[in-house]
């Protein structure tokens, strides 16, 4: 459940190790109505600490951080602060972590070079309870990333049409259901969806799985 509704202030933590970028996101932030930037961090630890004692509405976090990745931080926060959503900002763009941060619960994922408009509505959007993943400056929403499904993701797709659940999906393809799962978030994120049913539905509106399959 979203903790920002309509109407209410959304409390942000800004975690990013270079001062002068942190810095800059804090100025874009405080700018934007309805938005208080309630602490900034320069290390996991330090934006560790924050959440903790602030509980805000959105962390937006850096992927490369000195004492811990960021992927780290994510899953701590997830861990022990499920309320928090988190905004992946960062100038390290690589399409491959996404399915993973995707799967750790990170609402969102906004490379550096995004504009002041697109973070203020990243912020908005992921703390409303919306996921926004932007790949390589390629468009702003929840949209697809453009990668193809590969043979395997297909087939995956194929067998979710038939309504088969991931344990019944991997004894079909003698592979773990940990491998079913994370061939079903990178589906999911290369069709720009957020569950199987709309997955499904998009799959048959593109010609991707056949309508009785």
């Amino acid at each position: 459940m979203p903790r920002a509704t309509e109407g209410e202030r959304i409390r942000v933590i800004v975690c990013d190790d270079h001062a002068i970028l942190r810095e800059g996101t804090q100025l874009i932030l405080e700018k934007v109505p309805g938005v208080d930037v309630v602490g900034t961090a320069a290390t996991g630890t330090e934006a560790l600490r924050l959440v903790e004692r602030s509980r805000p509405d959105v962390l937006v976090l850096d992927l490369q951080l000195p004492d811990m990745s960021g992927v780290e931080v994510a899953r701590r926060v997830r861990g022990s602060f499920s309320a928090v959503a988190i905004l992946v900002l960062t100038g390290y763009v690589d399409a491959t972590y996404i399915p993973r941060l995707l799967q750790l619960g990170v609402r969102g994922y906004l490379p550096k070079t995004a504009s002041s408009a697109e973070l203020a509505a990243a912020v908005r959007a992921v703390a409303a309870g919306r996921t926004i993943v932007v790949s390589h400056g390629t468009g702003f929403g929840a949209e697809p990333l453009g990668a193809p499904l590969t043979p395997r993701e297909h087939e995956v797709l194929r067998l979710m049409a038939t309504g088969l659940r991931n344990a019944d999906i991997a004894r079909r393809l003698c592979v773990s259901i940990k491998t079913v799962e994370h061939h079903v978030t990178n589906v999911l994120v290369k069709l720009g969806v957020q569950s199987r049913t709309q997955a499904i539905i998009k799959a048959r509106e593109h010609g991707l799985v056949l309508a009785s399959s």
